[in-house]
């Protein structure tokens, strides 16, 4: 991994950090399904305007609309639905931690079905990370006041078919699409979840309630940073590392989340959050296969 993709790997883990607190300020006031479902309508009108100042993104999604509208469909449309329902019983941290699960599974996808053979280290590294995120979120998932309970455990799953979708939208990304610009890929995507999800955002939009500045200034940023750019950025390092390493992301979204719930929401920064966040970056290090003796010469 060179210098380049590990500054926008560490600019897109803050980025997608930042959804979670946004989600905590608007999802109260627009309910789940209105508010993922705005999220990537204001992501599909942002890319709109790429794919109107570029005859080269129009090209590509043209071109190859009918596998941009899988990836539509696996990496926004179906797993921001499948989230919305989640978030309703599963807290925001539980949630962190299933979609950490993502590598995983992508890396099982490649590997299975893509031939893209893992390291040793790698997988190893997959596996640190891993822990690290369950030690993160011990408390939450095992304590007096656990989510694993068998309430929740119906909405979780909702979370992890979403990671499902995530981890196959990101191989389709990386197999069929490697000779597509990462801003006509998520143009593309973007614009055809935001078609589908637009009677969703029609139908649950809280008509007659007041909704607050706060509230929409979270679900236009969370739609224009932590979807269009992001996975404008996502898609560049797919191409660039490949989707296991990509998607290595989600092991340290939680870090910055707790961090940012610390700083922004006056959220407990205990024990197992500093040594989960430890633990998360080494197993990062490893899956990544970086070398600081090299990242020091470069």
């Amino acid at each position: 991994m060179s210098n380049r993709d590990l500054i926008i790997f560490m600019t897109l883990s803050f980025m997608w950090s930042l959804s979670f607190i946004f989600y905590r300020i608007g999802v109260p006031e627009f309910g789940s399904l209105a508010f993922a479902s705005l999220r990537v309508v204001f992501a599909g009108l942002v890319m709109l305007v790429f794919v109107l100042i570029s005859p080269k993104n129009r090209a590509g999604i043209r071109d190859n609309w009918k596998v941009l509208t899988l990836v539509g469909m696996f990496s926004a449309a179906i797993p921001f639905i499948l989230f919305a329902f989640s978030a309703r019983s599963v807290n925001a941290g539980v949630l962190a931690v299933l979609n950490a699960s993502v590598p995983m599974m992508s890396g099982f996808i490649a590997s299975t079905f893509f031939k893209d053979r893992l390291s040793k280290k790698q997988i190893l590294g997959l596996i640190i990370g891993v822990v690290g995120v369950i030690i993160l979120m011990s408390e939450s998932l095992f304590g007096s006041q656990s989510a694993a309970s068998d309430s929740s455990l119906l909405p979780m799953g909702y979370a992890l078919l979403a990671c499902v979708g995530y981890a196959v939208g990101a191989n389709i990304t990386r197999n069929y699409l490697y000779d597509v610009s990462p801003v006509a890929i998520t143009a593309g995507s973007l614009i055809i979840a935001s078609i589908i999800m637009l009677p969703i955002a029609v139908y649950e939009f809280p008509y007659g309630k007041t909704i607050s500045l706060t509230a929409w200034a979270s679900v236009i940023c969370i739609g224009v940073f932590s979807t269009a750019i992001a996975l404008i950025f996502m898609n560049q390092l797919i191409k660039s590392i490949g989707p296991m390493r990509a998607t290595s992301i989600t092991l340290v979204i939680p870090i910055f989340a707790i961090i940012l719930g610390y700083l922004l929401l006056g959220e407990a920064l205990d024990t197992p959050a500093i040594i989960g966040s430890m633990v998360i970056l080494f197993g990062t290090y490893l899956s990544l296969e970086l070398s600081i003796k090299k990242m020091l010469k470069s």
